[in-house]
């Protein structure tokens, strides 16, 4: 069983390499649950790699994406700015988990007639239903506040020992032999398609099976 596989489609995996995430299996898993949790992700990545490789994904799929460092002088501005209009929020540098942040994280959404809004600061924002939030940090023992460990989903990039030899092994590949990369990445491609195939056809014979209903199968020459 691959958890990588079986959340994502590999032709998926691949591009995700190619816009610069490392190769590992845990940088990959790493990645799906980032893309994929209904949690803002608190993304500790002491070699930023992580943190290059999303924003250059996000700007890649064409979303409006605001890149900005939590002690900026425009956090503030920048913050409710984004949550009005609907745009990705990168935060950068996280030492601390604001305060101000909480009531996004939980989604305090107030009804206030056809719109919601969010407590932001001091006011209240109003909440698109777009906007998107990525927290990213350097520091690997960031201490995280009890309350808030619930509200965010913690993705470590801290290279392990088998990270670290997948990322190796696929730079000295790169160098020293890099048809050999080439071909795993277009091997990889056509295993993909060939399962696409095959979905596609296990779809169509019970399509089939079902429109003949009680017919004999075995009289069926299409599906034989």
């Amino acid at each position: 069983f691959s958890f990588k596989t079986f959340m994502c489609p590999e032709s998926e995996l691949l591009k995700w390499k190619t816009e610069g995430l490392p190769a590992d299996d845990l940088s990959m898993e790493n990645a799906v649950i980032i893309l994929n949790s209904t949690k803002t992700p608190l993304i500790i990545d002491p070699a930023t790699q992580a943190s290059e490789w999303i924003k250059a994904h996000l700007k890649e799929t064409g979303e409006s994406v605001e890149i900005l460092a939590q002690q900026d002088s425009k956090f503030n501005t920048q913050l409710e700015l984004s949550v009005r209009f609907g745009k990705t929020l990168v935060i950068q540098e996280v030492d601390s988990l604001e305060g101000m942040l909480f009531p996004i994280l939980r989604k305090d959404l107030i009804h206030q007639g056809p719109r919601w809004v969010v407590e932001v600061g001091d006011k209240l924002i109003d909440y698109n239903e777009n906007f998107k939030l990525f927290l990213t940090t350097r520091d690997s023992f960031l201490e995280i506040p009890p309350n808030a460990i619930s509200l965010i989903s913690l993705v470590n990039f801290t290279v392990t020992k088998s990270g670290l030899e997948g990322q190796l092994l696929s730079i000295t590949l790169n160098h020293e032999r890099p048809e050999l990369e080439q071909k795993k990445t277009e091997l990889l491609e056509k295993e993909e398609k060939l399962k696409i195939q095959l979905s596609e056809l296990e779809d169509n014979l019970l399509t089939e099976l079902v429109s003949k209903g009680g017919d004999n199968i075995l009289e069926n020459k299409s599906l034989v």
